[in-house]
């Protein structure tokens, strides 16, 4: 199996959270509701990069038609594949994150303007990052900024399900600005292990 060349690091990282989030059942309506949406925009080709509104959902004008509507099933097989094995890390580092933090992350968002948002996640990463996590002990640093931030991610939107489009595209931009490279230089997205 191989990656669409075609397809950008935005682009996959936006197949790649929602597949995170995809992963485990939550018994939550209304995150159910937002998923679904979030799937459905995604499906569409929405382009969560562009410019953030000011109510911090995703521009509607934004669809691409570039004659692509689904992401091809070689495709969708390695990004399900990826999400699961971060799933997996992820929910062994889960239980080290101080639910205060999580709270205090999601009331910050909640107060401030969207374009903020980045800071805020910034900011409490790099609270995450000063705890000492013995599963993170033998991983590179930027591989656990990464797993921090999915994890923070996901219970975020676990917790506040109407926050889903704002944080998924803090999150899209976070990994973008700040990983990028680190995943481009181990091969990309397949090669986090």
């Amino acid at each position: 199996m191989s990656w669409n060349t075609e397809a950008s690091f935005g682009e996959q990282t936006q197949h790649i959270l929602l597949k995170f989030l995809q992963e485990k059942k939550v018994e939550n309506r209304t995150y159910q509701q937002e998923i679904q949406k979030l799937e459905n925009e995604l499906r569409k080709g929405s382009n969560f990069d562009d410019d953030i509104q000011t109510d911090g959902h995703c521009p509607s004008g934004s669809m691409r038609a570039a004659g692509r509507s689904d992401v091809e099933e070689v495709e969708e097989e390695l990004y399900r594949n990826i999400a699961a094995h971060l799933a997996d890390i992820g929910d062994r580092l889960d239980q080290s994150i101080n639910p205060d933090l999580v709270e205090e992350f999601i009331r910050e968002t909640e107060r401030s303007q969207p374009q903020t948002d980045g800071t805020i996640m910034s900011s409490m990463i790099s609270r995450l990052t000063n705890q000492r996590i013995d599963v993170t002990q033998d991983m590179p640093q930027e591989k656990v900024i990464l797993l921090l931030a999915l994890v923070l991610f996901k219970k975020t939107v676990v917790e506040k399900p109407l926050l889903l489009p704002r944080i998924f595209r803090t999150t899209v931009q976070y990994i973008s600005n700040r990983l990028q490279d680190y995943i481009r230089n181990i091969g990309g997205w397949q090669n986090i292990h």
